[in-house]
């Protein structure tokens, strides 16, 4: 993630048992549905080692320890080299009609020379890919080599905006000339170090919420081709980090903070060029929400506008606020605002509870007898209108939990927009939160459901006490209930489901993670997607940081 400012329109097992376990929620709220005892998979090495291929040597692992207070937790430690690449060995049987990439970026860097950063987003993006085909998986990592993180290192200083760092001015006019380059966006990050997308086209873009930190890399090699540059006259600094990205276009929305409101805009595959759908003007509040993401469904794009609003006072500030570049607005209300692809005519705008999210899940389209649209049902990761998860993300607070249950609570936030003119809209959980240990965040569904009725999730749920998600979760959303991978001291990323070629089902594929561990190490994971029980691991040659969001590159 990104600093934000104005818009001119504005991831072979030592042990020989597993110890992960999956289960159905069970009654008992103290255990959240998860087996308290361990469960032997009787997966098998399978020796996929030769041929070898070259390896980047790798310092090895330090010593085991056990710390009552998790400060040197892997999932918030630096990536101990740029980068690496190699063969792992797979313990359990990896399908062979998977065949393709998974990539997967977060912030992986958390420090320049003795300087350590303050926030989880302010981490240098560090790209990690799992090659996989043939039953075989071929790993690697690299660091994206932006202009902010190659002046960083040039310069062994930090030298642009991050999400809660600011460069250290040497004098006052130093500082004066800074500010004149944030306002141009000059001083900006292209960090891109929040997500990662395969465009229709075939060309896989990193993101963050800065329109500059759009870096177009090589899925194979994970080298840095260079800056995506847009071809519009449409302008502006700051994007949602989280595009809608089909095979034939994506779809963004650009915050305007001079007039509030937010551009709501198309690219078609193969185009540099943005092209607008129309506006959505604020209702509530001195500036636009903070619009991470969004949701569409077929014929409609949600465009959410949240109280917790963009702030150019935090934005000038040398030093961060609990609330970073944004302010918490409860008295501007919230709103979602339904806006028609085809028109860009705004069909739907009205008032709902007070949320927040980081991450919308899918939308659809409720229909009556008779075919006609009556509402929209929206669902997101909501954090029970909650600010304070922003500053739980700092890394101070990941690096010190001493065992206090101190994450927020969270739950699938399920939206109803009507269409029958009404002004306001519903939002209530959309099952139980203790099926997921009230822990909710980074989503994925089966893209085959994006803005379509939809059945399943999978998302980090909790296996409390904790102080970050730390488990894997599908969430039947029908069904009302959740199945749950949780291993101990792991914390595991993103889910991400695969389907298989074929599939009839929603839930036939894979879902993949890529798990840290307390003792240092970690290994890529995957589960069945509709049993969710373990179906194949591979251990890296050394734990990586934790990450955000991926995507999946099939091989042709």
């Amino acid at each position: 993630m990104a600093s934000l400012t104005f818009s001119s329109i504005s991831r072979s097992l030592p042990q020989s048992a597993m110890t992960a376990r999956v289960s159905d929620k069970s009654s008992s709220r103290k255990d959240i549905g998860f087996s308290l005892g361990k469960r032997d998979f009787g997966l098998t090495v399978t020796n996929v080692a030769t041929p070898q291929r070259p390896v980047i040597a790798v310092p090895l692992p330090p010593e085991k320890e056990k710390y009552s207070v998790e400060r040197n937790h892997v999932a918030w430690t630096s990536v101990r080299q740029e980068r690496w690449e190699g063969e792992l060995v797979v313990q359990g049987e990896i399908p062979l009609w998977l065949k393709g990439t998974y990539l997967r970026n977060g912030p992986g860097m958390w420090h320049i020379g003795d300087y350590n950063f303050r926030h989880l987003f302010d981490g240098y993006a560090t790209l990690v890919k799992l090659h996989i085909e043939n039953g075989r998986l071929i790993a690697g990592h690299r660091q994206i080599e932006s202009e902010a993180y190659k002046a960083a290192k040039e310069n062994k200083k930090l030298c642009y905006r991050e999400f809660s760092e600011v460069p250290k001015p040497d004098n006052f006019l130093s500082y004066v000339g800074e500010l004149a380059s944030l306002f141009s966006g000059a001083s900006l990050t292209d960090n891109a170090n929040t997500g990662v997308v395969k465009l229709g086209d075939g060309r896989v873009v990193c993101l963050t919420e800065t329109q500059k930190g759009s870096i177009i890399i090589d899925p194979d090699t994970l080298d840095t081709i260079g800056r995506f540059e847009y071809s519009d006259t449409l302008g502006g600094l700051i994007h949602s980090a989280h595009p809608i990205v089909t095979e034939s276009e994506f779809l963004t929305l650009l915050p305007d903070l001079v007039s509030p409101g937010y551009w709501v805009v198309r690219m078609e595959a193969g185009s540099n060029e943005r092209k607008v759908i129309g506006r959505v003007n604020c209702r509530g509040g001195p500036a636009p929400g903070w619009v991470h993401s969004f949701p569409v469904t077929e014929h409609y794009v949600v465009v959410p506008e949240m109280s917790l609003r963009y702030c150019a006072q935090n934005l000038l500030r040398a030093e961060p606020t609990p609330l970073y570049k944004f302010e918490w607005h409860p008295d501007s209300k919230a709103f979602l605002h339904v806006m028609c692809k085809a028109s860009g005519k705004i069909v739907a705008s009205v008032e709902v509870p007070l949320y927040i999210t980081f991450h919308f899940i899918n939308a659809y389209e409720e229909k009556d007898e008779d075919g006609r649209v009556i509402a929209i049902i929206a669902d997101c990761c909501e954090h029970n209108a909650d600010t304070t998860i922003l500053d739980k993300l700092r890394l101070n607070n990941l690096r010190s939990f001493n065992g206090q249950d101190v994450l927020p609570d969270a739950r699938v936030g399920r939206f109803r927009i009507p269409f029958d003119g009404s002004e306001f809209g519903e939002l209530e959980a959309a099952l139980d939160p203790d099926e997921h240990g009230r822990g909710m965040d980074m989503c994925s569904i089966n893209p085959a459901y994006l803005g379509k009725m939809y059945r399943y999730a999978y998302a980090c749920g909790a296996k409390r006490p904790c102080n970050f998600p730390n488990t894997l979760t599908k969430l039947d959303l029908v069904g009302k209930k959740a199945k749950n991978w949780y291993e101990e001291g792991a914390v595991p990323s993103e889910p991400f489901f695969v389907a298989r070629p074929g599939a009839t089902e929603e839930d036939d594929g894979v879902v993949i993670s890529i798990v840290s561990e307390r003792n240092g190490e970690g290994f890529a994971l995957l589960l069945d997607g509709s049993t969710f029980e373990e179906i194949a691991r591979a251990k890296f040659p050394y734990g990586l940081p934790y990450g955000l969001h991926g995507c999946w590159v099939p091989k042709n």
